[in-house]
């Protein structure tokens, strides 16, 4: 990194335990980014992510209503969500896009449940007569630009901070449990979008010894602005023994990046004693 400022607000947001480094949302910033793509057979998706939070809702189908004849291209700028709150179980999220042809109030629209943890903030609803009837949260569609997402030093497991590309040891002993021959640590990184555009929601990975090894972890992450940085965190089991742990960030390998060669990290990690 070239900014020491910047490597010195990572380890101090690593070292506090924050949520991630990026700002809270103001009351004019979006709580939700999105962006609308079509595939090869013409098939138009949406992914919406969470302004202050993990990644959500990846490759949503739209799917055309109201409409007639040609139905143009998505006006996507114009697009909406409608957040409809249940007596009960989760909050359904209806995305409207509408079209530049096919007759009067057509649109392509895709709906989805929201995770039990995302509870926007807003309340704004649509009609106030009717409570209940939908509620617009502020969104903000991602323009295309090039991001370079990778993980910065420090990376901790169990009580052990070191550099990724380093050697740490720790002691069965420190495992937060220990089962059936696997010690579990926690464990906590940041990742960074160093690059000029804004990274959409995606995924990082953690695999034992090597990039196509044993799953550890899938971790998602938030829409990053510029220099803006997340901390990951969670816990994963290892056997006593060596082990290295591979990261990639953006695993579904879903963002157009400057570089995609600084995704990949890596730690040796040495668990002494028994897992058992």
């Amino acid at each position: 990194m070239k900014t020491q400022v910047l490597i010195s607000a990572l380890l101090l947001a690593l070292g506090a335990t924050a949520a991630h480094a990026q700002a809270a949302p103001g009351s004019t910033d979006p709580e939700y980014t999105y962006r609308v793509t079509v595939n090869a057979a013409g098939a138009y998706r949406v992914t919406v992510t969470s302004f202050n939070g993990p990644f959500h809702y990846r490759e949503v189908p739209l799917l055309p209503q109201n409409c007639s004849g040609n139905a143009g291209s998505p006006v996507t700028g114009a697009a909406e969500m409608l957040l409809f709150v249940q007596p009960s179980g989760p909050i359904h999220a209806e995305f409207h896009v509408p079209m530049s042809g096919g007759g009067f109030g057509c649109e392509i629209v895709g709906e989805f449940d929201l995770k039990a943890l995302d509870r926007p903030p807003s309340t704004n609803e649509v009609d106030p007569e009717m409570p209940g009837q939908g509620q617009k949260p502020r969104m903000k569609e991602l323009p295309d630009g090039i991001n370079d997402l990778r993980a910065a030093d420090p990376v901790q497991i169990g009580r052990n901070l070191v550099n990724w590309g380093e050697y740490m040891t720790l002691s069965a002993s420190q495992a937060t449990v220990r089962r059936s021959g696997v010690c579990f640590f926690p464990y906590r990184y940041i990742t960074l979008n160093a690059g000029p555009g804004t990274a959409e929601g995606t995924s990082n990975s953690l695999r034992r010894n090597g990039i196509n090894g044993p799953l550890l972890a899938f971790d998602d992450l938030p829409a990053l602005s510029p220099m803006t940085a997340t901390t990951v965190a969670g816990q994963i089991g290892l056997p006593s023994g060596l082990s290295t742990i591979v990261l990639e960030a953006d695993a579904p390998d879903y963002l157009t990046e400057s570089s995609e060669y600084n995704n990949l990290r890596s730690v040796v990690v040495n668990v002494q004693g028994s897992c058992y």
